[in-house]
């Protein structure tokens, strides 16, 4: 068996935290042409146009934004190929990450699905009309709650204010089962206020390509890894090229390779996330199915003509039509971040989920994959994937309401946008995602307690703020002692119990390829997770109403809520 500590990953992994970190938000602050911004990447709606964060010489600006056009996309005709059965198959792991860390894996990012608590909502429906109006507005019934074409809002003293956790209704037992009825649907997420709810099911679309020719992939990670700012499971999967095995120095134009569109759709973004080849691509494939990809390389193939105007832009909104295995990028270098997002389906392991309205309101909606391609392009991807168990794809809503277990959020902030309530509390404007005033990350509030995404068996413990309160990620294993109890078994009848916390390392298995000086290849299949250097202690107690107090060795006491 091969042994890897952590000090053993390679430089292209904080490509890799590059990329995450340049996720654009889904609320971004209206801006002005020419204004300064402060996250290249990151886009915003104003007045009908989308902007995008820019680099212009050494700043960072609003570019002059492009004309938000509704899409109309027409039904596909379904095809014959039977929907699969759902199989845990095959083996799967990807590099992971630490305190003082990341992972031994390849450089990407983007939005994923968390498998396993995914319910059906087929018949799910939402008028796209606003119950709202804009915030500042004059409303008349007092708690009411609505979409109003760019955020969740409640009608508080006669005027429209953001919700946050207190306006919304309490979590049912077992949580959500299906959307809540205020939250806003993918199709409003995704489509911004011209936003038409589509009238067919996702399960009518098949996926008959894959993304990265099958004799190009390599070990690949599920979604749900926590590494660096991305405290919390990321909603994305990494899908590695076989490129990766071959060192930097001597990738050659020969080594590209083609990413393609799985089905049928309409490319309705491309966009720019601030640093070289990190392009976004959104395809909408209908019946309220849509395909991500981030850190793409190259455009290419139907999106080659664009090229110079992304480069202008930053940002480019579309209407192309593909077809199931049309190019329309080229990867080479690092990982491609992807992920599908279903409409119908509803992630019932978020605890609170008014807290993801604050940025990335998508999250909810991630979908398991691997059911959309046909079998054999199926099995061809879960082979390599890291993950061996079910879901194959990994899994990002582990919250266990009563215990330590899922995401949490310092006290005092409007959940995963990182900004303090009282930011919202009398906003007449929209208020940014991916930015914090005075702090290093909008996750510096963040905190994840959750098994590894490849090793289940592991509990990890990541923070936003490990002793700076400004923001200082850390990603540590957690040591379950004899006779302790495993985070979601931690109750508020279990008191105050202390945790060792260890240095993540990785023990690949026997017989897994040699690798080849330089190479920035993922971490074999089916890899295991090991404890290395002792990185301290942390004291856990979950209290009477809900909310979690965390000590990290003797930094003093921190309360988190859901």
């Amino acid at each position: 068996m091969k042994l890897r500590g952590v000090g053993q990953r390679l430089s292209i992994i904080f490509a890799l935290i590059l990329g995450i970190s340049l996720a654009p938000a889904t609320f971004a602050a209206a801006p002005k042409a020419g204004g300064i911004c402060t996250k290249a990447g990151a886009t915003a709606v104003s007045s009908g146009k989308k902007f995008t964060c820019v680099k212009s010489g050494k700043k960072l600006i609003w570019n002059n934004g492009t004309t938000i056009v509704p899409v109309a996309i027409p039904t596909p005709t379904p095809t014959p190929t039977p929907t699969p059965t759902p199989t845990a198959a095959a083996p799967a792991p990807y590099p992971s990450t630490s305190s003082s860390a990341a992972p031994n894996t390849s450089s990407t990012s983007s939005s994923g699905s968390g498998g396993g608590n995914n319910s059906s909502n087929n018949n799910q429906q939402q008028s796209s009309t606003f119950a709202l109006g804009q915030l500042g507005a004059t409303c008349s019934k007092e708690g009411e709650l609505g979409w109003n074409g760019l955020l969740v809002g409640v009608c508080k003293s006669g005027k429209v204010r953001y919700a946050l956790a207190t306006d919304v209704p309490a979590t049912p037992v077992g949580g959500y089962k299906t959307r809540p009825t205020w939250y806003p649907t993918l199709a409003q997420v995704l489509g911004g206020p011209g936003a038409v709810e589509p009238s067919c099911a996702p399960n009518s679309i098949k996926f008959t390509k894959p993304v990265i020719p099958l004799d190009k992939m390599a070990a690949s990670i599920p979604y749900g890894m926590m590494v660096s700012g991305h405290v919390t499971p990321i909603d994305h999967a990494y899908l590695a090229p076989s490129t990766l095995a071959i060192s930097p120095a001597n990738r050659t134009e020969s080594d590209w390779v083609p990413v393609t569109a799985p089905g049928d759709g309409t490319i309705i973004e491309l966009s720019s996330l601030g640093a070289p080849n990190t392009s976004r691509v959104v395809i909408n494939h209908g019946c309220n199915l849509y395909s991500v990809y981030m850190v793409l390389n190259k455009p290419s193939g139907v999106l080659a003509n664009y090229v110079s105007e992304l480069a202008s832009k930053g940002s480019v909104s579309l209407s192309i039509k593909v077809k199931a295995g049309d190019e329309f990028g080229r990867q080479r270098d690092n990982m491609l971040d992807f992920n599908v997002f279903d409409g119908t389906q509803w992630l019932s392991g978020f605890a609170n989920p008014q807290a993801y309205l604050s940025q990335d309101a998508w999250k909810p909606y991630t979908a398991d994959f691997l059911p959309f391609f046909s079998d054999d392009i199926r099995s061809g991807i879960e082979k390599w994937m890291q993950k061996t168990t079910s879901p194959r794809t990994g899994k990002i809503d582990w919250d266990v309401i009563g215990t330590a277990s899922g995401n949490w959020f310092i006290d005092g902030t409007n959940g995963y946008g990182g900004n303090q309530n009282s930011l919202y509390e009398k906003a007449s404007s929209q208020i940014g995602g991916g930015f914090v005033e005075g702090k290093n990350e909008y996750s510096w509030g963040h905190l994840a307690i959750a098994p590894h995404e490849v090793d289940n068996s592991q509990w990890i413990f990541s923070t936003g703020w490990w002793s700076d309160p400004k923001g200082d990620a850390a990603q540590t294993l957690m040591i379950i002692g004899s006779g302790q109890v495993a985070p979601d078994k931690l109750t508020a009848t279990s008191g105050a119990v202390t945790y060792q916390l260890a240095q993540i390392s990785y023990e690949e298995p026997a017989g897994s390829p040699t690798r080849s000086a330089g190479s920035t290849a993922p971490w074999a299949v089916g890899y295991k997770v090991i404890s290395g250097a002792n990185k301290g202690s942390v004291t856990l107690q979950v209290n009477s109403d809900g909310s979690l107090s965390v000590e990290i060795g003797t930094t003093g006491k921190r309360i988190y809520r859901r």
